[in-house]
């Protein structure tokens, strides 16, 4: 059963600022152009926006890249991908209880997260199969670490520890 704890616009805020920041750092890192997401576009839902979803288990966000046919695109430089971030906020706010403090670096990670996926598959075309899915997320999950690694937000630190299993009481408030 999914919570009805939901994100409240000051949340909705701190994401949406997640997202730019996000881009920005990937965007260094990986010295993608500045239309590199005009050509890569994504949009960001919430659950309140996602309607019924399946959603996996332990999952904060997932990440969907749905196609276009050919014949339905207006002109060759129309996008070929569309990708679409679903963001689980009951599963973010149980483990940063909304405290800004824990939220703004938590949303920071998921983000990066899920935009390494985007670049690895539009940049590298890495396309995972079923069985690689496991491999594939181990490499992204390596790779978001490499990059948060050289960031420096507040409590940060102790997201990219939550992430690696290592549940610290500050993160959990």
């Amino acid at each position: 059963m999914i919570s009805t704890r939901r994100f409240l616009p000051s949340h909705i805020k701190l994401l949406e600022k997640a997202v730019n920041v996000s881009e920005d750092i990937i965007s260094d890192y990986f010295r993608l152009t500045t239309d590199y997401w005009l050509r890569n576009p994504y949009e960001v839902l919430t659950l309140k926006d996602s309607g019924e979803i399946y959603i996996p288990e332990g999952a904060y966000a997932h990440l969907l890249k749905y196609g276009k046919i050919v014949s339905e695109k207006d002109s060759g430089t129309d996008n070929r991908h569309l990708y679409r971030i679903l963001i689980y906020d009951h599963r973010i706010l149980k483990v940063t209880n909304g405290n800004k403090a824990v939220l703004w670096p938590f949303l920071v990670y998921v983000m990066m997260h899920e935009l390494v996926h985007i670049t690895r598959f539009a940049k590298f075309e890495c396309m995972a199969s079923q069985e690689d899915r496991d491999l594939e997320e181990e490499k992204v999950h390596n790779l978001t670490n490499e990059i948060l690694g050289r960031v420096s937000i507040a409590g940060l630190g102790e997201v990219i520890d939550f992430f690696n299993g290592k549940h610290t009481q500050r993160l959990l408030v």
